[in-house]
């Protein structure tokens, strides 16, 4: 495939994105709306930045955060689109970012949709990247370096995201899952996903995952169990749903690989 054909195959999957994101990209008055002005949620948004270029390279800290802040759009884009008209979203420094509503999906499949779709939206611009990588921009382009820096991160960054470990959405989606295939052991597997999350971050010492953990053994703690109050998914829409987990993970894992395996 050419650079010009590839790059309109990646602006169809741009449009494809936005299509099945309408009526989540905008408000009422038909524009970009932004949830009210909170002095404390931008000054976690500046030391995001701040913490993400002083611990990595500059263009890696601007390309993760600017990868996060796709991916946590793409979650309240999915809120909006299923009725939650207050989803917004805070980038919290070291960790990344989280999507907030004061609603409970009605659903197991809404619940699946929103989750789903933090990563999902990040295939285009990620896809787009590594097609615009197709043109000449020449020896030692910074340009050129921030797009493959971009495609390199938001495949590892979502890679990791989509892995099956409570709280992160890998681990959400598949206690969804669990939900519709093994509703009679959907806890004891939330349960084992949290328990794996503080092994590996016990084994790989690393702070954030071990942050995460935390999170999980919290939540469940607090009895954060949301399905009794959602209608079920069907079985059908089951093997759907674990159809587009698995390629999610896999397009992300693709893309990412040459910095997944410098992580791990």
């Amino acid at each position: 495939m050419t650079p010009a054909l590839a790059i309109l195959a990646a602006l169809g999957l741009c449009l494809a994105t936005l299509y099945t994101l309408r009526g989540g990209l905008t408000g009422r008055s038909h524009i970009v709306t932004f949830a009210g002005f909170e002095a404390s949620a931008l000054l976690m948004g500046v030391l995001a930045v701040a913490a993400a270029v002083y611990f990595f390279d500059p263009m890696y800290g601007l390309a993760l955060i600017l990868s996060v802040m796709v991916h946590e759009f793409g979650h309240v884009a999915a809120y909006r689109v299923c009725g939650h008209s207050d989803a917004r979203f805070r980038l919290i420094p070291l960790i990344g970012g989280v999507a907030i509503s004061n609603q409970v999906p009605a659903s197991q499949e809404k619940d699946f949709f929103i989750t789903l779709m933090g990563p999902g939206i990040c295939i285009a611009p990620m896809v787009l990247a590594v097609a615009l990588l197709g043109l000449d921009w020449g020896e030692e382009s910074l340009v050129a370096d921030f797009i493959w820096t971009f495609a390199l991160v938001t495949g590892a960054l979502n890679f990791f995201n989509l892995m099956p470990f409570w709280p992160l959405d890998g681990g959400r989606c598949i206690s969804v899952l669990s939900q519709t295939f093994l509703p009679g052991y959907a806890h004891q597997i939330t349960l084992a996903m949290s328990a794996l999350a503080v092994f590996l971050a016990i084994y790989s010492q690393s702070i954030a995952l071990t942050i995460f953990a935390l999170m999980g053994v919290q939540y469940l703690l607090r009895g954060g169990d949301i399905s009794r109050f959602q209608r079920p998914m069907g079985i059908r829409r089951g093997f759907l749903a674990a159809a587009a987990y698995l390629a999610t993970l896999a397009t992300f894992g693709f893309v990412g690989w040459p910095l997944i395996t410098w992580f791990f």
